[in-house]
């Protein structure tokens, strides 16, 4: 579908960037519609902002790194597989991101301080 929208809005001679356009990592850390990692994740001081959410843990960027880009992955796209009681939504297989909003998170976990 978005597809379709680009090219009938560079047939229509309508600029691309929109089209072009990706959300930014730390925007689907905090959009209500996106990840919301925010409400129960806390980040390094100047990486996003400030909360108290403690729900799940911290995302240090040194236990990011031990992670690995591979397993943050799967943590994001399905949580209960290592923790069948988690309350962390399943984000990929509920299809609340897509799999390049995963790999922005990721790689925007990972890089953390």
């Amino acid at each position: 579908m978005r597809i379709a929208s680009c090219i009938l809005a560079c047939a229509a001679g309508m600029a691309l960037p929109v089209c072009a356009q990706q959300t930014p990592a730390l925007d689907l850390f905090v959009r209500p519609d996106k990840g919301y990692c925010i409400a129960c994740h806390q980040l390094p001081a100047g990486s996003g902002p400030a909360t108290r959410s403690d729900l799940g843990p911290a995302l240090a960027g040194a236990r990011m790194r031990e992670l690995g880009k591979p397993r943050l992955r799967e943590l994001i796209v399905d949580p209960t597989v290592a923790k069948p009681t988690t309350v962390m939504p399943p984000y990929g297989r509920h299809r609340i991101l897509d799999a390049r909003e995963i790999d922005r998170l990721t790689d925007f976990l990972h890089a953390l301080p």
